[in-house]
């Protein structure tokens, strides 16, 4: 496993959090200046969760931003202090995303149990222990780790106002759980300047976390900037976190990360998290750990995370978490898992591929063949990524007849790819983008190489519209190739954009990693 790559000698950060603060809204700034997508990706993998990220270009009040949504199936799974940190201590995480992940959580727990008045070790986590907040959390994490700043900064974080409707009643904004994140680190906050909620507990966990001081942006050359969308478009304001990187001009200017103070829901991890480590490392030395490595930090792009296009080592591939990605491809190594089976009924083969994917399958695909004496049979066959294997494989077991399977090493290549939308007829239509090979990703609007329509989103707007399918996707391909895209966010009229947990009209930032007690 590499290590994670040094801090730059004064590379700082600066986070605007003027607008409020969610976890979403902070994986799409750091992924906006220039931390690979396949980074959170790759630590979230390792969780062996049926999780997966996308990322697409918005605006926000006529500012470009990205918008990272979390991919994950909907559920009310209740997970406990306990099981969280179990899960982040069993993971083949780097030590720094893991450290930073395990005391957001530690914080969380510790916030919510004073609030409910109840031990730490009690506190389950409902929706923040949900499979969308995790990915925030863990996401966010890698993404600040993968950054190594020398120190970071952040404004004063606005709360919003008004009341919102959870599960336990009608609450006011700013929630208990959040106040409580501000008063145990000391951090500044304002309430306003409208009345929903700008600041989600996930949001204010991960920022009392990670930040290392609070107040205006400090002396620095700037070499990177980025803006995390959340899913409202707020008028008049834009619903963004701005995350400014850059060389410190005033070493003394910005305080450096310094070790937190253990809360009390994370006392009691000591022990358990030391034999975890001890186990790993045994693991590691035996040769054999699939482990999320720390990426080399060069971005051949100008003015993202390194700010140099021509650095030292520009072009050379960048290894993240066993990805390696080259001239715009990202090479993963994954497996295939495939049975032969000839003896299930073929009506329920649509369900056992859906299943699979499901599960967390990459993808999932059916060939028919020709058994020994003459049997007609299929192929079923499923892309998986190796954190993703048990899942997927008891999900064969479970929902075919088969009595075993192969499981076959190979070697994904993946082109770079983020979620924009067009308006056919008024409706809108997710397609997904790719600059192709050799290409940098953050080009300006206009044509592109690759443009594919979702086609749910298409089947969709053809039946609100009356027209034929084939209709429908022909104007969406048309209008993507021609670069005419969308303001309209994709759930506006109708299509599933799958983004996790949309919150209650009039409330919330988008980030659903939150208790349902203390946020939308």
């Amino acid at each position: 496993m590499s290590g994670p790559a040094p801090a730059a000698a004064g590379r700082v950060g600066w986070l605007d959090l003027s607008c409020g603060v969610s976890g979403d809204m902070l994986l799409g700034a750091l992924v906006d200046a220039g931390v690979p997508l396949a980074v959170p990706a790759a630590a979230i993998d390792t969780l062996g969760l049926p999780i997966r990220l996308e990322a697409r270009q918005v605006r926000r009040s006529g500012l470009a931003a990205t918008k990272v949504d979390v991919i994950a199936p909907d559920g009310g799974h209740s997970r406990t202090w306990a099981d969280i940190r179990e899960l982040l201590a069993a993971a083949p995480l780097a030590d720094a995303t893991r450290d930073l992940a395990t005391a957001t959580f530690a914080a969380l727990a510790a916030a919510e149990a004073r609030v409910h008045g109840i031990d730490p070790a009690e506190v389950h986590f409902h929706e923040v222990g949900a499979l969308d907040a995790i990915a925030d959390i863990v996401g966010v994490s890698a993404g600040f780790a993968h950054l190594a700043l020398a120190g970071l900064v952040a404004t004063p974080i606005a709360l919003g106002g008004g009341r919102a409707r959870t599960a336990h009643g009608v609450l006011p904004i700013p929630g208990p759980a959040v106040l409580e994140l501000l008063r145990a680190a000391g951090a500044p906050a304002l309430g306003g300047p409208v009345a929903v909620e700008l600041c989600t507990p996930t949001g204010a966990a991960l920022v009392v976390t990670v930040a290392s001081g609070f107040g205006d942006l400090p002396a620095v050359r700037v070499t990177a900037v980025g803006c995390g969308a959340g899913t409202r478009d707020l008028p008049g304001r834009p619903n963004l976190v701005r995350l400014v990187v850059g060389d410190a001009l005033d070493a003394t200017a910005v305080p450096p990360p310094v070790p937190r103070p253990q809360h009390a829901a994370h006392d009691h991890l000591a022990h358990d998290h030391q034999l975890a480590h001890d186990r790993q490392l045994a693991h590691d030395h035996a040769g054999h750990r699939h482990a999320e490595a720390e990426p080399h930090r060069h971005d051949p792009r100008p003015d993202r995370a390194t700010g140099d296009a021509n650095a030292q080592g520009a072009g050379q591939p960048t290894a993240v978490a066993g990805i390696d990605v080259a001239d715009g491809v990202a090479v993963t190594a994954e497996l295939v898992l495939e049975a032969n089976v000839d003896d299930l009924d073929p009506r329920v083969w649509p369900s056992v591929l859906a299943a699979l994917l499901a599960a967390g399958a990459a993808d999932a695909w059916l060939t028919p063949i020709l058994m020994k004496k003459g049997r007609p049979a299929h192929t079923l066959r499923a892309l998986v990524a190796p954190g993703r294997l048990p899942a997927v494989r008891a999900a064969i077991f479970r929902h075919t007849s088969t009595l075993g399977l192969r499981e076959i090493p190979v070697r994904k290549h993946a082109l770079a790819r983020s979620m924009r939308a067009v308006e056919v007829a008024g409706h809108p239509v997710r397609v997904k983008v790719s600059p192709g090979p050799d290409r940098a990703f953050d080009q300006p609007a206009g044509p592109v190489p690759v443009a594919q329509p979702e086609w749910e989103d298409v089947a969709l707007v053809a039946e609100k519209l009356g027209w034929p399918a084939r209709e429908v996707l022909a104007a969406a391909c048309a209008l993507a190739y021609a670069g005419q895209w969308s303001d309209l966010p994709p759930t506006a009229d109708g299509p599933d954009d799958h983004q996790h947990g949309t919150e209650p009209a009039g409330q919330g930032t988008g980030d659903q990693g939150v208790d349902p007690g203390h946020a939308p």
